[in-house]
C-alpha cells in the first residue's frame, strides 16, 4: 500500500478514486465522408494511381482525371469510364451530405429556410458555407436576416 493512502485512511479520509464523469457532450454530428475510404480511391489505387499523404479533394480529382486520361490513351476506356463514374458519384454524395449538414446548422441557428434555398440555388459551395457556420462566428449569425446572412457567407 501507499503510505499516503494509509495516512489518509488513518485520518478518516476517503482515498478511493473519484467516479468517472458521465459524458456531457452530445454525440458528434455526422461529418462528410472520407475520400480515402471510398470505392473511387480504392479503384484509383488498384489502377496504379498514386495518392499523396493528406490529400485535398482537388488533388484527388486532379490525379484521378489524369489517370483516366492515361488509361484512355492506353486503350483501357472501360476502366477510365468506371473511375470517372465512381468519382462523380462520390462527389455528388459528398455535396448532398454537405447540404444536409448546412440545412441542419441553419435550423439550429434559427436561420431562414428561404436564405438556405437561395444559397443552394446560387450553386454556393456547401463545404465553405458549413465551415463559416461552425464556431463562434456561426453563433453570431443566430437569427439574422437573409441579407445579412448572405453577406456574411459570401
Amino acid at each position: 500500500m501507499n503510505p499516503f493512502d494509509d495516512a489518509f485512511r488513518a485520518a478518516g479520509l476517503d482515498v478511493s478514486a473519484p467516479p468517472a464523469a458521465a459524458p456531457t457532450s452530445a454525440p458528434a454530428a455526422p461529418e462528410l465522408p472520407d475520400p480515402l475510404a471510398s470505392d473511387w480511391i480504392a479503384l484509383h489505387r488498384q489502377l496504379g494511381g498514386e495518392v499523396p499523404r493528406d490529400p485535398s479533394i482537388g488533388q484527388l480529382t486532379q490525379r484521378s482525371d489524369a489517370l483516366a486520361r492515361s488509361l484512355e490513351a492506353n486503350g483501357r476506356k472501360r476502366d477510365a469510364a468506371e473511375l470517372r463514374r465512381l468519382k462523380e458519384a462520390w462527389l455528388r454524395e459528398r455535396a448532398r451530405r454537405a447540404w444536409g449538414l448546412v440545412k441542419d446548422r441553419f435550423e439550429s441557428l434559427a436561420l431562414s429556410e428561404k436564405a438556405y434555398r437561395a444559397l443552394k440555388q446560387e450553386d454556393a459551395d456547401p463545404e465553405r458555407i458549413l465551415t463559416r457556420l461552425r464556431g463562434p462566428k456561426g453563433e453570431a449569425l443566430r437569427g439574422v436576416g437573409a441579407a445579412k446572412l448572405r453577406e456574411a457567407l459570401s
